[in-house]
């Protein structure tokens, strides 16, 4: 423990250092001689101070030209007394710049009564105009603040929480609207980020059941070592520190259960649950007493289910007695229609949390958004609304306030034929470009697993590598 308190105080001053350099006004600090120990990046701006330029050691007089009687911080450390926002012109020592005029704040800092150093807080007129601008527009914020913030509490998802009107997505609302009043087990079918949780508590809520609790477990997340005793329970004495505890089987009795990512579950485990499917009943771990199951179950898989068989990941018994009905969720590359619909939900529905609450979106970030092919779906739309939201400082969404990472899977817009120079580009050398670009983007898109990159390009796995090496794609 000691060594992990070491480490990390070998990191604040760089964490400190980092903190001071967000903030807007220009931060100094000195030792009690007057010699600097730290400049932010405000303050180096002010002073016109390469960012190369070590400044540690060197005394005040030496770094600006200024009478010491009337330095704010030569002041503080002399009398050991703040002084409240002097204004003065000076000039830096060894840059040939024009003389700054600033109002400067600084404080003496003891230690145990003894005097360490001073710290300055430097506000030139434009710096006092941002801030100006920046609090005009804070108290805009408060004020318009609902004076009864919406409350946090969460109650679960219902269909009003799915958002899209594409046929795709509405026939999968639709057909869960159908099957929800019933008890039949239900298989949601979607990639990560399609809505499966979503769907699920949906149809709980639509159900007979709905009056029972709701649980969930996500199979690929629990180890495997505990995910029987959560599902089953455990009875005391039946391994070291077991107590008596009911499982997810239990405590969903007359609700649903909800097996996440189910295919992840492995084979031995799986076959468990088809034995309680089977029987109708089950045991805690370690215990004697058959319980009645009494729950509805809702499982889903991540990838196509009929695939998981085949690569014997998932069990074909299991798999014909939980999808009585099966939904498949469409990824939200199949239905960008919906996009711009699910970006102002999500921004409406944050903007109140945020002083520049981003309102509006530029027609260049929708062109990109629907250009990029999204493997993390929804979910991922919505962490880069969310990002855009952190990182604005206007009220409409633009392309720089995207995540970087975003920003460099822009599609590479296809040339006009005026515009290719034919005495430099030749027909093989365009087709070649194009043809990389696709395999990259297929096997970003595919994980990087040549199997299924090959098989959804319809070429050989051996000819898919034969090109990642003629292109030299690095993954």
């Amino acid at each position: 423990m000691r060594h992990l308190l070491l480490k990390r105080e070998d990191q604040r001053p760089y964490l400190l250092a980092r903190a001071l350099d967000q903030v807007a006004e220009g931060v100094q600090i000195y030792d009690k001689n007057a010699c600097a120990i730290f400049f932010n990046r405000a303050s180096r701006g002010i002073s016109h101070i390469p960012s190369g330029v070590s400044l540690e050691g060197r005394h005040l007089l030496d770094l600006y030209n200024l009478e010491e009687s009337v330095s704010t911080t030569m002041t503080a450390l002399q009398t050991q007394a703040p002084v409240i926002d002097r204004v003065d012109r000076f000039r830096i020592n060894d840059f040939t710049t024009a003389p700054i005029a600033s109002a400067n704040t600084s404080y003496p800092i003891f230690r145990n009564g003894e005097l360490l150093g001073a710290v300055v807080f430097e506000q030139t007129e434009e710096i006092v105009e941002k801030n100006i601008k920046k609090l005009e527009a804070t108290k805009r914020a408060l004020a318009a603040f609902p004076q009864k913030p919406p409350k946090i509490s969460f109650s679960g998802y219902t269909f009003d929480n799915v958002i899209g009107s594409s046929p795709k997505l509405r026939e999968a609302v639709a057909l869960a609207k159908r099957v929800a009043p019933q008890d039949s087990p239900i298989l949601l079918v979607g990639e990560t980020g399609t809505g499966k949780e979503i769907f699920a508590q949906s149809i709980h809520r639509s159900g007979r059941r709905r009056g029972g609790k709701f649980l969930a477990i996500n199979c690929a997340a629990v180890p495997e070592t505990l995910i029987e005793s959560l599902l089953f329970g455990t009875q005391r004495g039946s391994f070291t520190g077991s107590e008596d505890k009911a499982g997810y089987l239990e405590e969903a009795c007359g609700g649903t259960l909800f097996l996440d990512e189910l295919n992840s579950m492995s084979l031995a485990m799986q076959s468990k649950i088809l034995r309680v499917i089977q029987e109708n009943t089950f045991r805690r771990v370690g215990g004697r007493k058959d319980l009645k199951l009494d729950v509805r179950i809702i499982s889903s898989c991540n990838e196509d289910p009929f695939k998981a068989i085949a690569e014997n990941t998932f069990r074909r018994d299991l798999f014909y007695r939980l999808s009585t009905v099966m939904i498949e969720l469409p990824p939200l590359r199949e239905h960008l229609e919906d996009l711009e619909e699910l970006i102002r939900y999500r921004l409406e529905s944050t903007a109140y949390q945020f002083v520049h609450g981003v309102t509006e979106v530029e027609p260049e970030v929708y062109a990109l958004l629907r250009a990029y092919h999204w493997p993390g779906n929804v979910r991922e739309l919505f962490h880069v609304l969310d990002y855009a939201q952190n990182v604005t400082d206007s009220g409409a969404m633009e392309v720089r306030h995207l995540p970087p990472y975003l920003l460099k899977h822009r599609a590479r817009p296809a040339a006009a034929l005026e515009n290719i120079d034919f005495s430099r580009e030749n027909l093989q050398g365009l087709m070649d470009g194009y043809e990389r670009q696709v395999i990259a983007q297929a096997l970003e898109h595919y994980g990087y697993n040549i199997s299924r990159t090959a098989q959804a390009l319809g070429i050989l796995r051996q000819s898919l590598q034969y090109r990642i090496r003629k292109y030299g794609l690095i993954f």
